[in-house]
């Protein structure tokens, strides 16, 4: 039996459960994305397309805009497409180009289904990117909850290539004829992914030729042990943590009683995108009332007895303007605190890398 069947019958018996779902498929263009509008296509599911066009490679972008349209026309899908100032974005929200491309297609991929009346997201995740996420979560320091890598069906996303390399992905499209668009910038290692992809997970596939395997073992090892865990945490939840008008309270007295309080602490605020050392900080300073602590959308702020965890305000400006030195100043969920000193005691140079000198 041909790749090609194998494949084909094992998508078939996956999708079995969404046949009747009206679903929306992003496509880049790309040969993982194209294959998957192929197999959906022979599946007889019924979906729509949905492509972006980032405006961020020139006329390379617009080529793949017009490819991923003309082939939603050869195959009869319908085609959603969209163009965006991802540039401008980015410089309003005061975020990276990568995380205004993601909350640009999310929103408008949500706004598809809501308007059209849609069931799901699919999305062309194969197994290659499994590993890069695995790998990337844990050198972020993110929690063992993020190690488990991403999931065949969650939060309505589906994605069904999750069991497939990159190259399986391109020898069917290859074997079927089938065309598709290379992105460049793919080959740039500029990004944390790219440079994941392109240079780290090579390298270690020299001295460790079965690593990128073992990453995907070291997630479904993960996600048994996490289950244990998800108990645990969800025990000591409702022993030291109370939930008023949104803000999470942990009671700080009874936290540190624990084995492993800062452990503890990281695994109830993690998901409010707090990192260990914060929690360590926290801990450290748990008698500093006042004290307050930022993630990219929360605030920590360290009462008497509690630590409140509680959601921050978007800042959707890229500039601010100090009217006092007196007073603390809050932009993009930091704290900038200043000081003025004369001259003359002023060295040039700082370790610190909390510390500016102007």
């Amino acid at each position: 039996m041909s790749q090609t069947i194998i494949i084909e019958q094992q998508l078939q018996n996956l999708m079995k459960r969404f046949q009747s779902s009206k679903l929306l498929l992003a496509v880049s263009g790309g040969v993982d994305s194209i294959v998957l509008l192929h197999l959906l296509k022979k599946s007889k599911i019924d979906f729509e397309v949905a492509h972006c066009n980032f405006n961020l490679r020139g006329e390379e972008s617009e080529k793949d805009y017009l490819f991923v349209k003309k082939t939603c026309l050869q195959y009869d899908i319908v085609f959603n497409g969209k163009k965006f100032d991802t540039s401008l974005y980015a410089k309003e929200k005061g975020v990276s180009i990568q995380m205004a491309a993601r909350e640009l297609r999310y929103n408008w991929f949500y706004e598809i289904i809501q308007n059209k009346k849609l069931q799901y997201l699919v999305v062309a995740h194969h197994k290659n990117d499994q590993s890069e996420t695995i790998l990337l979560n844990i050198l972020r320091g993110k929690g063992s909850f993020s190690w488990e890598g991403m999931s065949f069906f969650k939060n309505n996303i589906i994605r069904p290539l999750l069991d497939y390399s990159k190259q399986e992905l391109i020898n069917y499209a290859k074997e079927n004829k089938i065309e598709w668009r290379e992105d460049s910038s793919n080959e740039k290692s500029d990004y944390q992914r790219n440079f994941i992809r392109n240079i780290i997970i090579p390298e270690l596939e020299k001295q460790f030729p079965s690593a990128e395997n073992n990453l995907l073992q070291f997630a479904e090892i993960t996600r048994y042990n996490n289950s244990i865990l998800r108990e645990f945490i969800q025990q000591k939840k409702s022993q030291l943590c109370s939930n008023e008008n949104g803000i999470l309270k942990i009671d700080s007295d009874l936290l540190i009683k624990e084995n492993e309080p800062s452990v503890l602490l990281f695994h109830l605020i993690n998901s409010y995108g707090f990192n260990f050392q914060n929690c360590v900080q926290m801990l450290d300073t748990k008698h500093a009332s006042g004290k307050k602590f930022y993630s990219e959308n929360h605030i920590a702020l360290i009462d008497r007895r509690s630590i409140l965890i509680k959601k921050s305000e978007i800042i959707n400006t890229a500039s601010f303007q100090i009217d006092t030195i007196s007073k603390p100043a809050i932009f993009n969920q930091l704290e900038f605190n200043f000081r003025e000193i004369p001259n003359q005691h002023i060295e040039l140079k700082t370790q610190l890398k909390s510390t500016a000198l102007i």
